[in-house]
């Protein structure tokens, strides 16, 4: 099935707040990658919980509820690739109560790899949450459809 490609009139969304702010980042995608990437995600069910769309250099992900920019990511052509040189993180509490920059950086990555890419990955989550704070924080996160949001904790290899 192809994805219909998303754009900023694709869905109901709001600016990035000026509460906001920027983080310097490091990765790159190949021009597949990127081809596939510029398709962004538009929702098709109330559980799906993000809108994402590429406008010029700039990757925009928003809640598809409230429809706030939560991050923003910039992707640089070079040669033969795509730089992901640095993103813009949502800081206004009212719309975003993440406050990790390096949490945001890995869950930007997981968005685009579970969402956009479609390869495996295991959501990324903050540190310190209970067992049931894992479950809520994976429901609010990805909605209850997506799978990657589960850590698995490896206990030995099988062997004595």
């Amino acid at each position: 099935m192809t994805r219909k490609r998303a754009t900023a009139v694709s869905w109901k969304i709001k600016p990035m707040p000026a509460a906001h702010k920027e983080l310097a980042l490091e990765g790159s995608y190949s021009a597949a990658e990127f081809d596939q990437i510029s398709l962004g995600y538009i929702p098709q069910e109330q559980q799906d919980k993000w809108f994402i769309y590429l406008e010029g250099e700039w990757l925009h992900f928003h809640r598809s509820w409230t429809g706030s920019c939560i991050f923003q990511l910039h992707l640089a052509p070079a040669d033969g690739y795509y730089q992901a040189d640095k993103a813009i993180v949502n800081r206004d509490p009212a719309q975003y109560r993440g406050q990790d920059d390096e949490q945001d950086a890995r869950l930007i990555s997981h968005l685009v790899d579970d969402l956009l890419l479609g390869r495996f990955s295991v959501l990324p989550l903050p540190d310190n949450l209970s067992a049931e704070d894992q479950q809520r924080y994976q429901k609010d996160m990805m909605g209850k459809r997506r799978g990657g949001g589960l850590r698995l904790d490896v206990k030995g290899n099988g062997r004595s």
